[in-house]
């Protein structure tokens, strides 16, 4: 018999291990269909801090989320991204100091614009009533990734209606991913899209963001998130048009 293959495990990313994977090539996502529930904490514990939070903020829904179970290198370029369908809620009573250990999956964007003869990227504070880093700078667009109506995972798909809800524009070229990161401040990992666009954001900000702004990674305005600031050689390389493929 031969040699059993080394163990793989190395290239499995945790949150021990690396926290940003450049990618070459689109990640794949593969579904479990078996339904992610938390075993570590008290489920009443959960559901009481949920009614907090809807009673703070009624905007709160718990709607479909993908827990990340684990993201893997394929040795080519890209990732493989292991989920499961799980309830918003888990997550987000991690406001609340509840940390269920779920990690959903969800999407950035470094949006290229040419604003006032300099090429930027498109930015925004987020409001104090904001779930996730009240009052920061990030880059937009942001948001999680639910699976769509059919079943299937598509972060590109979120991307192009997140820049367009939030934003009001629509990206001049289909949106790239170059990277995976794991936000460990929110608890989720997102998947990073460059693009570029024709024009600055054509609507006013809704209640998510106080402001726009064309930025750079130099002059991304303060506080800004922990997210962004992990974000920034990835910012820097989409504006000296650099391509994350070759």
């Amino acid at each position: 018999m031969g040699r059993r293959p080394k163990s793989r495990r190395r290239d499995l990313v945790t949150a021990e291990s690396g926290r940003l994977i450049r990618l070459r090539r689109p990640p794949v996502f593969n579904v479990i269909p078996d339904r992610w529930i938390p075993e570590s904490v008290d489920l009443e514990s959960v559901d009481g801090a949920w009614a907090s939070l809807g009673d703070r903020n009624p905007r709160y829904y718990d709607g479909e989320v993908l827990h990340v179970l684990g993201v893997v290198r394929n040795g080519h370029g890209g990732a493989v991204v292991h989920l499961a369908p799980s309830s918003y809620r888990f997550h987000a009573v991690r406001a609340m100091g509840i940390d269920t250990g779920i990690r959903p999956l969800g999407l950035k964007g470094l949006c290229a614009v040419a604003d006032r003869g300099k090429t930027g990227l498109l930015a925004g504070r987020r409001s104090e009533a904001s779930g996730s880093y009240p009052s920061m700078w990030e880059y937009l667009p942001g948001g999680g990734v639910p699976p769509e109506e059919d079943g299937s995972v598509r972060p590109d798909l979120v991307f192009k209606r997140e820049l367009h809800e939030e934003c009001g524009v629509t990206p001049t070229s289909e949106p790239v991913a170059i990277a995976i990161l794991r936000d460990d401040v929110v608890g989720t990992w997102e998947v990073i899209y460059r693009c570029r666009l024709a024009s600055t954001p054509l609507v006013s900000p809704g209640w998510e963001h106080d402001e726009f702004a064309v930025v750079t990674p130099v002059t991304l305005p303060e506080p800004s998130s922990d997210a962004a600031r992990a974000m920034a050689p990835l910012a820097a390389l989409v504006l000296e048009g650099i391509d994350e493929a070759s």
